[in-house]
């Protein structure tokens, strides 16, 4: 399978290709959105990322915190 990539704009709903780009009726075609402003609503809810697991429980000592205060500016 090829890839072809085309510009595009979002016009009345419609997507609308570069002029000179003709595709033929039915085409599968794959939608990316390069980005999304934020002023618009999220298309799909937020990514969740989980916290990592080690893999070996004896490596939890190198991830030990330690909280250091700073002093309070006068």
């Amino acid at each position: 399978m090829g890839v072809l990539t085309v510009e595009g704009i979002v016009e009345n709903g419609q997507i609308r290709l570069r002029e000179g780009v003709a595709l033929p009726e039915r085409a599968t075609v794959y939608v990316v959105f390069p980005t999304v402003p934020a002023t618009q609503p999220a298309i799909t809810p937020a990514a969740r990322i989980p916290s990592p697991r080690l893999v070996h429980r004896e490596q939890a000592s190198d991830f030990v915190k330690q909280v250091i205060e700073a002093p309070a500016d006068e």
